[in-house]
């Protein structure tokens, strides 16, 4: 600004955020009180005196005629005391005409272009809010700041959007820190790593220091519960004077409503996900597949590609935990997993964890297993039909309980996750039985043996390695004959031999649980 508090034209190409370029400019000191837009052919007729023309060259288009045309707008510029002519480029011309300097030259007019990417509107606005009445000056130029970082708002990426803005208006660099001191956002070529550093050493929510030929100003926030620093950091000191506080005080509120609005969008966008994945858990049509793929595109899956559904339940009784929740949703979004998410456990006969719909493939299975902290995972049957997700999902839960029990180890290669494909029928069928009487036909099964103590031990141990009579005779310090006998024995009383395969089966799925522990201990106590 000059000494009276007026704009001039080297001002204007200061603030880069106008994207304006020198052409020719002979006078950059002359002062801007004003700007319009303009096509018309006498604009001494309607220009205020000190009021910039924002034009895109309508009237030099006949080519024809583009010299005497170019010569008539930049004398008529001059006789109205217009201080500058700014062209836009890429509307009718890619680059201002030659014809128009030279006629801008000759006429000694300031000449600037217009960024073909900057709205005329843009600059208008700048120019206006900042026209020289000095009782008001402080008011439109905080209004111009909160206007310009508003527009980052709309933006596909609103926080470094604004950072890049915050940046432009303060004619040099800006960065957004973490608490933790990650970098979150930067814009210019300032000494990022040097100002979070000086941030450290100082720990006060509004300083301003100096880095080298750097003026610094930065401010401590906290929002939705989270803190970070904002910085801003320009070598022209008096640029800093003016606008730090006012771009640091507008800045924070834009970064509060950002933050509110992606918080709004992303509770908006997990509720669309939980409630997609309940409707394939429900059950769909076969008909309204492709409605459904349709849906499960907006979360990134890719159409009639396999996929898996997910069941978790927490260890220990313990909770999921909205940390935790966050976590898991995070890590999916930084890998680049599609993933539909919902949580479980809120109720008392519900136990805690989560249901999930996954890609199949290497990768979301390797990013599954990352996930198993305190928690049994199964997944189900990798399928293309959405119509098959409710059994799909009872696969999965399946899987799951097989993994809470630790009954069945998880193959290699098989990614440390446990899938329904991986459990074998005896496994299954156990599993499935959750209802009193089913247990109760088992143990009325092996009943003639209760009491029976060393008949027992004999047929679980013999079972659990596998009928090996060697081993399990070693295993129970007795003659091999001893385990002969006692097997034999057992299986008259429940009404068969050994040699029968129904016996066989029986007594497994009856004494399942005893002799899963039998090969964990035998395990845990093998030599290391």
């Amino acid at each position: 600004m000059s000494e009276r508090g007026t704009l001039t034209v080297q001002d204007l190409l200061e603030a880069t955020s106008l994207g304006l370029h020198p052409v020719h400019v002979p006078d950059p000191w002359m002062e801007v009180s004003g700007a319009h837009t303009s096509e018309i052919h006498e604009p001494a007729r309607w220009f205020d005196p000190g009021h910039a023309m924002l034009t895109t060259g309508l009237r030099l288009q006949p080519e024809v005629e583009r010299v005497q045309a170019a010569r008539d707008l930049a004398f008529a510029a001059r006789r109205a005391k217009v201080p500058v002519l700014c062209f836009g480029v890429g509307v009718y011309f890619e680059q201002v005409p030659v014809e128009l300097v030279e006629a801008c030259e000759a006429a000694r007019l300031n000449l600037l272009s217009i960024a073909r990417d900057i709205p005329f509107s843009h600059v208008e606005k700048y120019i206006n809010a900042l026209s020289p009445v000095t009782e008001d000056y402080g008011m439109k130029r905080a209004m111009w700041l909160t206007n310009d970082l508003l527009d980052s708002i709309a933006a596909d990426q609103p926080v470094a959007s604004l950072i890049q803005r915050i940046a432009a208006n303060c004619r040099g660099a800006a960065m957004l820190y973490e608490d933790n001191g990650t970098l979150v956002e930067s814009s210019g070529d300032g000494p990022v790593h040097l100002v979070l550093q000086a941030i450290t050493d100082h720990g006060m929510h509004y300083e301003r220091i100096s880095i080298g030929r750097w003026t610094v100003m930065y401010r401590s926030i906290v929002m939705r519960g989270r803190g970070y620093h904002l910085a801003i950091a320009s070598r022209n000191e008096a640029v800093m004077g003016e606008l730090g506080d006012a771009l640091l005080d507008t800045a924070q509120k834009m970064l509060g409503a950002i933050k509110g609005l992606q918080q709004l969008d992303a509770s908006r966008r997990r509720h669309e996900n939980s409630q997609l994945l309940t409707s394939l858990q429900d059950g769909i049509e076969v008909s309204r597949e492709l409605r459904y793929w349709e849906l499960l595109s907006q979360f990134g899956f890719a159409a009639y590609e396999p996929v898996r559904s997910v069941a978790a339940v927490v260890r220990d009784d313990g909770s999921l935990g909205p940390r935790r929740v966050e976590s898991v949703i995070a890590s999916a979004h930084r890998a680049g997993i599609p993933l539909l998410f919902a949580e479980n456990g809120r109720s008392n006969d519900i136990q805690a964890g989560f249901n999930a719909l996954i890609p199949d493939g290497t990768k979301p299975l390797q990013w599954l297993a990352e996930q198993q902290e305190n928690l049994a995972i199964g997944v189900g049957e990798a399928s293309v039909s959405l119509a098959r997700i409710p059994e799909l999902l009872r696969g999965a839960e399946i899987a799951a309980k097989v993994s809470l029990r630790g009954t069945v180890q998880v193959p290699a290669g098989a990614n440390a996750i446990l899938r329904a494909e991986d459990l074998d029928p005896a496994t299954w069928l156990l599993t499935r039985i959750d209802n009193p009487l089913d247990r109760q036909q088992l143990v009325r099964f092996i009943a003639p043996l209760r009491g029976e103590k060393e008949l027992e031990e004999t047929l679980i141990a013999y079972l659990a390695l596998d009928q090996d009579i060697a081993g399990t005779a070693a295993g129970l310090f007795v003659h091999q004959n001893t385990v002969r006998y006692r097997i034999k024995k057992a299986a008259e009383m429940l009404g068969g031999t050994i040699a029968e395969s129904r016996m066989l089966a029986s007594l497994y799925l009856s004494y399942e649980h005893q002799i899963i522990r039998y090969r964990q201990r035998n395990k845990d106590e093998a030599p290391k």
